[in-house]
Order: C-alpha cells, then sequence, then structure tokens
C-alpha cells in the first residue's frame, strides 16, 4: 500500500463589482449552486473555498440561502474559509493600510455569517511580490497559495513542492503552497480514472513524507465555463470525481491546505519572486512580444524542451499599468484619492475606493478585464464618487487647479475641480483631456478605450481562430471567434482616446475613413501644446496652443466654479503661406450614462433622432446635440455656429472566455467644420458640454 497523498481542493468564487445580475444569476445556477450540492452530497470531501466579498454582497441579497447552507458545511468540518482583501484587489498594487483595511473586512464577515476566523488568503490572480508577507502576517493571514510556477522560478524542483514553505518579510512569517498547474490543466477536463490514476502515481513516487497536491482554481470552471456544465454536471464528472475520492481512502486523504500546516512541518525556507501564473505573465507583455513568446513557447514545448521552458516567464502584472495608460488612470486616480483620505475622515468614501480597487478592469487576458465597459464604468465610478465624497469631507468648494505628474507618466497634467466637474488635460500629450467627471452623478464621461492590437489578433489575421462551440475545452486552449468575419472589423487606434482631441483632415475626409483610421490628416492629436492657466471665483481656464503641418490651433477650456458644464473655444490659423481648404474635427470620446444591458444610446440633434447603432453618421448640427440612454439625465453640447456632426461606434474585437467577439467601449462624437482659409486667416467656433437634467428627451 503506497503511502497517503493528501490532497488539497481549494475553490475561488468571485464577481466583479459592476457585474451584470444576470450575469451572476447564471453562473450561480451553472456552478456555485451545483457545486454545493455536490459538497452537500459527499461529506467525505473537504475543501478549502474563497468566495470575494463582492459575491457575498450578491449573495445576500439575492440568493442568501447559499450563505446558510454554506455554514452548514462549515459547521460540520468540511470546509475551510479563506480570506482575502474583500474587493479581490490584487494585493501589491494597493496601499498596505488598504490591503488590512479589506482583508479585516472580509475576515470579519466570514466570522460572524460563517463561523470561522480564516487564517487562509486567496491570493488575487496569484500575484505575488516578495513585500507580500509582512502585510499579510500583520493582517492576520498564516498561510496563502501561489502557483508551481513561482517555486520553478526560484530554483526549486517539481519533486520539492508537494508541501509548503515559509517565507518572510522584516520577520513576518507567511506559509505558501504550490497550487499545481497540472492539475489546474486536468480538472475537470481528464477521464476520472486517468485522473486518478496520475494521483495514485504521485503517491506511489513521492520521495518526501506527507506529500501533498494542491489544486487551486476558479469555482466557475465547474459549471460556467464554455462547454462545462454539461461535462460537469449533466455527464456526472464532478459525482465521479468526488465519489472517486471518498472511495480511494486507504491512499487519498482530501486535507485543506490549513489543517495540514497546522499537522505537518514546512519543507523549509523559500523566496519568491514577482510573478503570477504562467498566463497572466505572458498577457502582461506588449502585445507584439507577448505573441513572440508565445510562439517560443510553444515551438519549445512541441520540441519537448521543458528544461529550457521551466526557466521561461513572461513579465509581471504591474506592466499592465505601463501596458494600458486607462488601466493606470484608474490605479493613479485611487493613489491621489488616497491622499485626500489620509487628510480627513469618510468611512463611504473609503469603501467607494475599495470597491474600485476590484481587479478585473486593470488588466486583460483570456478574460474581458479592461475590455469589459462595464466593469471599467462601475470602476470609474466609484472613484469618482470617492474623490467626491473625499472633497466634501474635507470641506472643498469653489475651483481648483493642480498642476502635477498625476499619472506618472513622465509628463505634466492639469487637474481642474468644481463641486460639479472635474478635468484631468494632458498638455504633453495632445492637449487632450482624459477625465471629465460629472460628479454628482458619479459618472466618467471620457471611459472609452481605444482599438489596441493584441497578441491574439495574429492568430485572427492569420486565419487560424475556429468557431466557438464544440466539445470540452480547457478556456487557454485555441482561440475561438464568437463570429466569423472579426477579421475585418480590426481597426486599430493610433492614440489613446479622450476628450478635446483635434484633428485637420484633408478636403473630401468622410465620417466613415475617419471611423476606420484611414482619413490623411495634417494635424493630428498628439505632441506637446503650450499651457497656462488661471483660477478665480468665476471659474477655473486652462490655454492651451499648438502649431503643426502648417496650422495653429488654440483652445481654451473653461470651467465655472459651480455648474455642471464645460465651455471649449477653438480657434484655428492658416498658418500657412498658401490658401487652403480642409476639414476640422473636435473629437470627444463618449462613454454615456450607462443604460440597460445592450442599450445603445440614441443621439437628439436640433435636427431630430439620430441612432448610432448601426455604424458610422453624419449630419448637419444646428445648435446643439445630446447623448444618453438614461431617462435622469443626458449629455448636451451647444455649438455656437452651424457645423457638421460625426459618430460611430468605438468598437475592439477583444478576447473572453467564450471567445473572441466585438466589445462596445464607447461612441467617437466630432464637431466638424469646413475649413477655406487665406494665409493668416482664422475660424473660431465654441462647444458648451452641460448636463442635461431628465434626460435625452427631457427638458
Amino acid at each position: 500500500m503506497p503511502r497517503p497523498l493528501y490532497l488539497g481542493l481549494v475553490l475561488h468564487n468571485h464577481q466583479p463589482v459592476g457585474n451584470f445580475d444576470f450575469v451572476i444569476e447564471q453562473v450561480y445556477d451553472q456552478a456555485y449552486a451545483p457545486m454545493l450540492a455536490a459538497l452537500e452530497a459527499h461529506p467525505g470531501v473537504r475543501v478549502a473555498m474563497h468566495v470575494s466579498g463582492c459575491l457575498f454582497d450578491w449573495l445576500d441579497a439575492h440568493r442568501p440561502e447559499y450563505i446558510t447552507r454554506l455554514r452548514a458545511l462549515c459547521d460540520r468540518g468540511q470546509v475551510e474559509m479563506m480570506t482575502g482583501g474583500y474587493y479581490e484587489p490584487v494585493l501589491p498594487m494597493i496601499p498596505d493600510a488598504d490591503k488590512a483595511g479589506q482583508i479585516e473586512k472580509l475576515t470579519r464577515f466570514v466570522e460572524q455569517r460563517l463561523g470561522q476566523r480564516p487564517d487562509g488568503l486567496w491570493l488575487t490572480e496569484r500575484v505575488w511580490e516578495p513585500g507580500l508577507p509582512a502585510p499579510l502576517a500583520d493582517a492576520g493571514v498564516r498561510w496563502t497559495l501561489v502557483d508551481d510556477a513561482h517555486f520553478r522560478m526560484a530554483g526549486l524542483r517539481d519533486w520539492q513542492l508537494d508541501g509548503y514553505y515559509v517565507t518572510e518579510d522584516q520577520g513576518r512569517r507567511v506559509d505558501l503552497f504550490a497550487g499545481s498547474q497540472r492539475l489546474r490543466y486536468t480538472i475537470p477536463w481528464l477521464n476520472v480514472d486517468e485522473l486518478m490514476g496520475e494521483l495514485r502515481h504521485a503517491a506511489e513516487t513521492s520521495a518526501n513524507d506527507a506529500p501533498y497536491l494542491v489544486l487551486g482554481d476558479d469555482g466557475e470552471k465547474f459549471g460556467a465555463w464554455p462547454t462545462t456544465h454539461a461535462h460537469v454536471w449533466e455527464e456526472g464528472w464532478i459525482e465521479e470525481f468526488f465519489s472517486a475520492i471518498e472511495a480511494a481512502g486507504e491512499w487519498l486523504v482530501p486535507m485543506t491546505p490549513g489543517e495540514y500546516a497546522r499537522r505537518f512541518d514546512a519543507r523549509g525556507l523559500v523566496y519568491l519572486p514577482a510573478a503570477s501564473y504562467s498566463e497572466m505573465m505572458e498577457w502582461a507583455l506588449p502585445a507584439d512580444v507577448s505573441a513572440e513568446f508565445h510562439r517560443l513557447a510553444e515551438q519549445m514545448d512541441h520540441e519537448g524542451r521543458g528544461d529550457v521552458l521551466r526557466y521561461t516567464r513572461g513579465g509581471t502584472w504591474r506592466f499592465f499599468l505601463a501596458k494600458y495608460p486607462e488601466a493606470n488612470a484608474m490605479h493613479k486616480r485611487g493613489l491621489r484619492i488616497a491622499a485626500k483620505l489620509a487628510r480627513t475622515t469618510c468611512d463611504e468614501a473609503r469603501d467607494a475606493m475599495w470597491q474600485a480597487q476590484c481587479n478585473c478592469p486593470y488588466w486583460h487576458g483570456v478574460f474581458g478585464g479592461l475590455y469589459l465597459r462595464h466593469i471599467r464604468g462601475a470602476t470609474n465610478s466609484n472613484l469618482v464618487r470617492a474623490e467626491r465624497m473625499a472633497d466634501e469631507a474635507a470641506g472643498a468648494t469653489g475651483v481648483t487647479v493642480r498642476q502635477d505628474d498625476f499619472d506618472y507618466d513622465g509628463h505634466g497634467e492639469v487637474l481642474v475641480q468644481s463641486p460639479d466637474i472635474s478635468l484631468l488635460i494632458h498638455p504633453k500629450l495632445g492637449g487632450m483631456i482624459s477625465e471629465f467627471d460629472i460628479r454628482r452623478s458619479d459618472h466618467a464621461l471620457l471611459d472609452v478605450l481605444p482599438r489596441r492590437r493584441e497578441a491574439y489578433h495574429e492568430a485572427l489575421l492569420a486565419g487560424e481562430a475556429r468557431a466557438a462551440g464544440g466539445g470540452v475545452a480547457n478556456i487557454h486552449g485555441g482561440l475561438r471567434v464568437k463570429e466569423e468575419g472579426l477579421q475585418h472589423g480590426l481597426v486599430f487606434d493610433r492614440y489613446r482616446r479622450g476628450g478635446a482631441q483635434e484633428w485637420i483632415l484633408d478636403d473630401g475626409a468622410t465620417v466613415e475613413r475617419f471611423a476606420r483610421g484611414e482619413a490623411a490628416a495634417s494635424f493630428e492629436p498628439v505632441g506637446a501644446w503650450s499651457c497656462e492657466t488661471d483660477a478665480s471665483g468665476g471659474g477655473a481656464t486652462a490655454r492651451l496652443a499648438r502649431e503643426a503641418g502648417g496650422w495653429r490651433v488654440r483652445k481654451e477650456i473653461a470651467v465655472p466654479a459651480a455648474g455642471e458644464a464645460v465651455a471649449v473655444r477653438y480657434s484655428v490659423t492658416n498658418a500657412g503661406a498658401e490658401h487652403r481648404r480642409a476639414i476640422f474635427v473636435s473629437e470627444w470620446n463618449i462613454s454615456p450614462p450607462e443604460g440597460p444591458p445592450g442599450a445603445r444610446p440614441p443621439i437628439l440633434t436640433a435636427n431630430g433622432w439620430h441612432d448610432p447603432c448601426a455604424g458610422p453618421g453624419d449630419v448637419e448640427l444646428r445648435g446643439s446635440f445630446a447623448i444618453g440612454a438614461r431617462s435622469d439625465y443626458a449629455i448636451d453640447c451647444a455649438v455656437s455656429d452651424v457645423a457638421g456632426l460625426w459618430w460611430f461606434p468605438v468598437e475592439s474585437v477583444s478576447s473572453s472566455e467564450g471567445g473572441l467577439e466585438r466589445v462596445l467601449q464607447g461612441f467617437s462624437l466630432s464637431v466638424v467644420r469646413e475649413l477655406d482659409l487665406a494665409p493668416g486667416a482664422e475660424l473660431r467656433i465654441e462647444l458648451t458640454w452641460a448636463v442635461r437634467r431628465g434626460g435625452v428627451g427631457g427638458s
């Protein structure tokens, strides 16, 4: 009889802040509830479980019976609960005080509602950095789980990983378990008999006492990932697996990591590098490098060069903040708010900021993440709300102007804030506005992601993607598409999208060519603009100017001390020596107030209704236009002169667990004027953005 093999099953259940109720309900029905029933039916199967605080909030409101049933499993010793950051942040990205606060919030919830005070922590996305042990230990964490890849990067061999190790920082200790990538890739895909055979082989060949293998993985893969519900539940994979575990009691002992650490000694001391699971580190690389890395890794795997692969690694999680300026903007805005909260007390603002630390919209891989507008929108809404409440708690009034490198990109920005409006202007990046917040509605108006080239587009362009559907498949496998012809929808933007982005296009340009990035331009939203600011009791003004391509463009951005409005006054001068004809474009990339899932907001102009859903459109504009999807308010733009209005939906082709799909990011709305100017001649035009209460159809 072989020595016993101890098996750790660690389930992680999470839904991001801002996810749609109907999506969470579907995952609940397909994965969370069936797994609970399976555990109830198999008392010999013991698991550790983590449920994020944001999912607990949803369960408490919509499925409270789940918490009652989970408590019963905890009471009979079958489930060991884990803690973590309440709103599932990537812990290294947030300040230590927020680490402690978020962990204590979830620990307290579990203790009060489930009768356990957890000392094991689910490490979000297994993002480990060497400085984590001290804040974790200070928060009462005894153990956590990372991937076995982390240990291989530190030089450990596979045979050394069937146990746990001790690490420390500044003398504060945490125990580390190695989650098995092999189990993560085979459960629930592998035939149960083959899987049990692999486990028995591990028991027979281990050179260590009390060998321990751990699966740490998403609960959603057991029914909610594509094709898995039929395989796992209808075809009985889990029933067969759990029954096999209970029948193998002579040599296979299910045991939670916390219990294992209490019964058995650690293998020794280890120090791990900054890392995450292998796929995450590939995704974190720049797109072209990520594609190259993936090709090389596949080639080495095909050639059987595991001896080389074990030493390869991609990037680190934090590089997502450099790869995606929009993720960095949210993160650095959070740091800006944290500094304000350090000077005042507002628990509601702090909790809103914690919600905004939910990891999902800060990165992108096989899951939608950053590309999901409703998830990103919820994060930005929480950031706007947190900063507004922090300013209100501090008694801020009037309008303020601050200049600093707020996003840590090496260039100075201008932050203009009143009780109603907040603008972040980038003089060095084309003079664009990246933040235009309607503060009393907690809405980030310019939350639009550009259409970027991603590593997975290479296979799509090469015709190597396949249709979604078919048999059971691991989502980390081959590329799938959710609709035919997606490669024809690929458009890649040259610049980040924001507001007050000026173009001067060649005469004859159309909105269709502009939407596809094919319109020739002599002046683009790039480069450094001069900038002067002033503030007084009546408001604040930023005056910017730039000369390029034989054009001189000036814009004056004015924010009143009170009121939900921003005025932008333009002067466009032909600085060349010849008469010129062209098209001036003031582009604004708008994320309208969120409507029902899937709804697209209408545009209302002075000439009537126009719908941007079908694609690019244009109309002669006389007076104003508005855009909005909700009934309580809309965004109105008044134009000082007759002009054209161009619009098109900004849609990316992005990856999700179901395959590649089109994802709406927002809408490009441009006020357009024809230029017919002699040398030294000038065009003037003014736009005034304002909130219209009562919605698009309101008054």
